[in-house]
């Protein structure tokens, strides 16, 4: 790799982590990855990536943390008796003095840190206004990396799908409900692929303290999104709610992830780090999955 990476740590190697693992592994780049879980670590190991089991970074030893030049915070929200927050806080000054051949850091926000923007644009320079508390709590552990003295950057990632990872299968079981918000509510989504690929043109061409969306170029509300897949792969029409009968019949969790209202700037990405996506709307990035659920049926 351009900057000569050796090893990259991933910290809450999840699926935007393993997918990255891989392909800095093809690169003859080092991985080591971290989890809560032994099974977990075991399916890492198999894939040829260094696996510790840990509750928190600071339980890595400090000869662990001193063979990595890059790092890569995947660690989702903690939660406890009063609620979820960053638990970066806590752990991120621990280590910050043994990470001491870091050549590139990076955290994986959300674009939920803008809060609602009343289907604006929003790009990177736009104010952060959370509206929910994984938004501020993100927020949170994006100042801690960016304000720790590593070479950190933040990147904010809208909704992530994949092969693996999409609606596909719930809205051929029929019954999926969405909300049909009045104005309607713009979301953004990034296939996991561009957001490896993002990662990796950051890692090659670093800058410290930089921020960026990770967004494709389709921002649709979530209701469009959905009943246009249903229609791609021929499953029942979702359930399209008011407002009023979103409010009563779905969790908090999911109104709040569509409840602001925003359009995701990427231009920032596109100029920076890919000119092109491999996949610039959603059509395109589940085209084999939705091919392959058309053939099972």
């Amino acid at each position: 790799m351009a900057q000569s990476i050796r090893c990259l740590l991933i910290l809450g190697c999840g699926y935007v982590g393993e997918k990255l693992a891989l392909a800095c592994l093809a690169q003859g780049v080092q991985v080591i990855g971290t989890t809560r879980h032994q099974a977990r670590a075991l399916e890492l190991k198999k894939l040829g990536i260094e696996a510790f089991v840990i509750s928190s970074p600071a339980e890595l030893s400090d000869a662990v943390l001193a063979r990595c030049d890059a790092v890569l915070d995947s660690i989702p929200l903690s939660r406890d008796a009063n609620g979820m927050f960053a638990s970066q806080l806590q752990w991120l000054p621990q280590i910050t003095a043994k990470c001491s051949k870091l050549k590139w850091a990076a955290y994986l926000s959300t674009t939920g840190v803008y809060g609602d923007a009343d289907g604006a644009w929003v790009d990177e320079s736009w104010p952060c206004k959370p509206t929910s508390a994984r938004g501020t709590e993100r927020l949170l552990a994006e100042q801690a990396w960016l304000n720790s003295g590593l070479p950190a950057e933040v990147f904010r990632l809208a909704g992530i799908y994949g092969a693996e990872r999409n609606v596909l299968g719930r809205l051929k079981a029929g019954g999926y409900k969405a909300v049909a918000w009045n104005p309607p509510h713009y979301s953004s989504r990034i296939h996991v692929d561009d957001i490896v690929a993002a990662l990796i043109a950051a890692m090659q061409q670093a800058k410290v303290g930089r921020l960026v969306n990770l967004a494709d170029d389709m921002p649709l509300p979530h209701s469009e999104y959905v009943c246009a897949l249903a229609t791609m792969i021929g499953a029942p029409d979702p359930v399209i709610l008011s407002e009023y009968e979103g409010n009563n019949q779905l969790s908090a969790a999911v109104l709040d992830f569509f409840r602001d209202n925003k359009r995701v700037s990427n231009r920032m990405l596109h100029e920076d780090l890919l000119p092109e996506l491999k996949y610039a709307d959603f059509r395109l990035g589940l085209r084999s999955a939705i091919d392959k659920l058309i053939d099972e049926q």
